[in-house]
């Protein structure tokens, strides 16, 4: 076989980033299902395996079903979208299954409406050497190749309204897409929206490099091109961000507030209403309505009241605000500024008195916690760190706290497992195991997994 090659390749199975693979052929497509016999184009092989470009399904699969939309499945958003609903939920439970072998897991909890329930979004500038101009996501299986969007299902319509503004007044504008060697301006466009509040927040980050800094026109004509899609201005934050990259020195960021509320109010609805501040960096779990799910679930698992819980790598305290209203005190860490500058903001809105937030590194608060002489060992510690898990002084010090609970809630769960393993090698156990579907038609997977100290 040689690259530019058409061959036909039987999907057997799925791969990590959930793309259809074969065996023993040893290819990948981007679109295939378990099942299908596709026409394929061979493009490039790496480490033995090749990739191949979907030309034509030949043979469909049970398990395939139509496309919603124009982009799919090439868009790398959600790839998987040709396969049946039913069939992803099974596909996630065996991939935690095998991850956590000979333990009892619950059956995955399905997202009820599993399309338009994204609550954020990153979208690109880029240009080709033509100077076409792109906004949109990245080709699934590319470094970086942005095409236009013009639709997504996963998130609500005015999304798409947005960016053909923003579009319209870029290629309205002299200003170029930002390229690696420092040059251009325009960087990447974040949207968020509070699914429960109606507002609306749009993030556009831009080189710090001054030789390409947007001017006052420009800005205002952006303002106003964003405008122009959302029907009610007073719901809606409009944020510039500058990235500056000076070799050799930490990149640095900066914020500047242009238009509406300085944040985005969201609500989740569990034993009562809470009420979220979001900045536009702040981390906030993507899906609200499954939001409500995962943490409903989650708690449930655990025994109640507590005395002293730890919420680590908390983001803006939404787990910490959450267990606040049944334990008697509870302190959250986290280490990105803006989201503490939330998480207290969200401690008055919530009324509470009984939470302390902690802005710093996992590991050192941790330290300065235990070295207090009125320190309360925890008796749950709650756990939603980012995709890479946890470090190793943070469980050197969640072996010392020795919690009799720990709440690990994860969106990787491979890092999670291999967290797991040393804390059972130290003495846990696990308790329960419960994965949610977060992210419908994409292969990732959130996980609860409840540990319990041994005695």
């Amino acid at each position: 076989m040689k690259s530019q090659e058409e061959v036909l390749v039987s999907v057997t199975g799925l791969n990590r980033r959930g793309w259809g693979v074969s065996t023993p052929s040893k290819m990948e497509v981007v679109g295939g299902v378990p099942g299908d016999t596709l026409k394929v184009k061979l493009q490039k092989k790496k480490r033995s395996t090749w990739h191949a470009t979907l030309l034509e399904v030949m043979t469909p699969s049970p398990l395939r079903v139509p496309l919603r939309c124009a982009h799919a499945p090439s868009c790398g958003g959600c790839s998987w979208q040709q396969i049946q609903y039913q069939e992803q939920l099974l596909e996630k439970e065996r991939r935690v299954k095998t991850l956590f072998p000979s333990i009892p897991c619950e059956p995955i909890v399905a997202c009820q409406d599993p399309w338009g329930y994204r609550n954020k979004m990153e979208f690109s500038f880029s240009q080709n050497r033509a100077g076409d101009f792109f906004l949109g996501l990245i080709l699934a299986g590319t470094r970086g190749h942005v095409f236009n969007l013009i639709e997504c299902h996963l998130v609500s319509p005015w999304y798409a309204a947005l960016l053909k503004e923003v579009r319209t007044w870029w290629q309205n504008s002299s200003l170029l897409a930002y390229k690696m060697d420092n040059t251009g301006s325009l960087r990447t466009l974040i949207v968020r929206e509070g699914k429960r509040t109606g507002d609306k927040l749009v993030f556009l980050t831009v080189s710090g490099n001054p030789d390409y800094a947007l001017n006052p026109v420009q800005l205002h004509t952006f303002i106003e091109a964003v405008k122009a899609s959302v029907p009610d201005k007073s719901a809606l934050s409009i944020f510039l961000r500058i990235q500056q990259i000076h070799k050799g020195s930490p990149t640095q960021f900066f914020e500047m507030h242009l238009f509406g509320k300085d944040h985005l109010l969201e609500k989740l609805s569990l034993s009562r209403d809470f009420f979220f501040k979001i900045s536009p960096t702040s981390f906030f779990q993507p899906n609200t309505a499954q939001a409500e799910v995962l943490y409903k679930v989650a708690f449930s698992k655990v025994s109640w009241p507590k005395k002293h819980v730890l919420d680590l790598y908390a983001g803006t305290s939404t787990l910490g605000i959450i267990a606040a209203s049944m334990a008697e005190r509870v302190t959250s860490i986290e280490i990105n500024p803006h989201a503490c500058f939330d998480a207290e903001s969200n401690k008055e809105l919530n009324g509470l008195s009984n939470l302390e937030i902690l802005c710093g590194d996992v590991g050192e608060k941790l330290q300065e916690l235990m070295n207090r002489l009125d320190f309360t060992p925890p008796d749950l510690i709650l756990l939603d760190p980012p995709r890479t898990g946890l470090d190793s002084i943070a469980l050197t010090h969640l072996k010392t706290l020795s919690s009799p609970e720990i709440l690990y809630i994860s969106c990787n769960p491979e890092t999670q497992a291999a967290n797991v393993q040393e804390l059972i090698a130290f003495g846990y156990c696990i308790k329960k195991l419960q994965p949610i579907d977060q992210f419908p038609h994409t292969p990732h997977i959130e996980n609860i997994v409840l540990l319990s100290l041994s005695p």
